[in-house]
C-alpha cells in the first residue's frame, strides 16, 4: 500500500512538471492529483526537491530504457545513435498524444530547473546528461575502431554536440509543438560527429 502511495504521488508529479515546471507545481496540486494528504507526500519526501529529484530518476528510467533500445551491441555503432534519435522522437510523439501538446523533453528542463543551485540538484543533473552523452561517446569511439569514423574526432565533445543538439531540438519541438522536429536530426547529427575537434 505504501508503495502504491509513493509510486501515485511521483506519477502525478511527473505528469504534472511535464505540463509546467517544478516550481510552478505545488505541493497541494500533487497531493490533490494522487488523492493523498500532505503529510503522505512528506512521509516518502522530505522535501519537494526531494521529490524533483525522485522525478528525474523517474524521467531518467525512461530515457534509459528508450537508450538501451537503441544501444544493442549488435547494431552498428552510428546506427544506434540514428535508433536513438527515432526512439526519443517517438518517446515525445507518445508524451504528446497523452498530454495533448508535446512537454519537451523529459530531462532536458528539469535538469536545467534542478540545477539552478548548487547541490543535490545540480550533482544528479550532471549525473543524468554525462550518463546520456556516454551512451554516444562510447557509440563514436566503437566506429572509431572500426574504421568509421576519423580518430581525430574526440568522442566526448562529439557525444556533447549531440545531445546539445537534440535538446535544442526537442525544446523547439515543445514551442511548435512538433515531436517530428527531433525526428529529422539524424543527418545534422552524423554531421556533428564528425566534426574534428
Amino acid at each position: 500500500m505504501a508503495r502504491d502511495t509513493r509510486e501515485r504521488l511521483l506519477r502525478t508529479a511527473r505528469d504534472l512538471v511535464h505540463g509546467t515546471s517544478l516550481a510552478e507545481v505545488s505541493i497541494e496540486d500533487i497531493c490533490a492529483g494522487a488523492g493523498v494528504h500532505r503529510g503522505s507526500l512528506y512521509h516518502f519526501f522530505p522535501s519537494k526537491e526531494a521529490l524533483g529529484l525522485a522525478v528525474l530518476d523517474l524521467n531518467w528510467s525512461m530515457v534509459r530504457a528508450v537508450l538501451d533500445e537503441a544501444f544493442q551491441a549488435k547494431v552498428e555503432p552510428l546506427a544506434r545513435i540514428d535508433r536513438s534519435i527515432d526512439g526519443f522522437a517517438r518517446m515525445l510523439g507518445l508524451m504528446r498524444e497523452k498530454m495533448g501538446a508535446t512537454p519537451g523533453c523529459p530531462l532536458g528542463d528539469l535538469t536545467a530547473e534542478l540545477s539552478t543551485q548548487p547541490g543535490p540538484g545540480r550533482d544528479r543533473a550532471q549525473d543524468v546528461l554525462r550518463a546520456w552523452a556516454r551512451y554516444f561517446a562510447d557509440a563514436i569511439r566503437e566506429a572509431q575502431t572500426r574504421g568509421q569514423l576519423a580518430r581525430t574526432t574526440d568522442p566526448a565533445a562529439a557525444a556533447l554536440r549531440v545531445l546539445a543538439y537534440l535538446q535544442g531540438l526537442a525544446l523547439l519541438a515543445k514551442v511548435y509543438d512538433d515531436p517530428t522536429l527531433v525526428a529529422t536530426a539524424r543527418t545534422a547529427v552524423r554531421t556533428l560527429i564528425d566534426q574534428t575537434d
